[in-house]
């Protein structure tokens, strides 16, 4: 089976609801100062609100992910993290993403329709749908191989 063509998109969960990145932005200020306060000291608090903004970066600034002949990419504004397809022991597509696997289970990559613009999002799911297919048709080539 060919390879199927490489997709790149942008993926950002609080697209749809910009109510959700001015939530986030009251939560983070709300721990920040309780953090700040408890420890007594402002940059201490200050610490705490980048910290708290940059683990959850990827939900209300976005991130591009791209799936191609290489594996699979997600990168945000602060951590990029890439899948070689030989990496790759499950590779699952529903309604809501896609997850890509690696054997022990740790590192998986996840994709959320949800966070692609209505626009793009059939476009998406046809690619992963495509590339699960090329995956699945690899792997069983794969298998019947070892096996024969």
């Amino acid at each position: 089976m060919a390879m199927p063509e490489a997709i790149q998109w942008s993926e950002c969960l609080a697209r749809e609801r910009p109510g959700r990145r001015v939530l986030l932005a009251v939560v983070i200020v709300a721990l920040a100062a309780a953090v700040g306060m408890a420890a007594r000291e402002w940059f201490v608090g200050a610490l705490a609100a980048v910290g708290l903004a940059a683990v959850t970066a990827e939900g209300w600034a976005g991130c591009r992910c791209t799936v191609d002949g290489h594996g699979i990419v997600r990168a945000g504004p602060f951590r990029r993290r890439h899948l070689a397809w030989s990496s790759v022991a499950a590779f699952t597509v529903q309604e809501a993403g896609a997850t890509f696997a690696r054997p022990s289970g740790r590192g998986a990559i996840s994709f959320h329709i949800a966070g692609i613009a209505c626009s793009d999002r059939a476009r998406v799911q046809q690619a992963l749908h495509a590339w699960q297919a090329w995956w699945l048709a690899s792997h069983a080539a794969l298998g019947a191989t070892h096996h024969g």
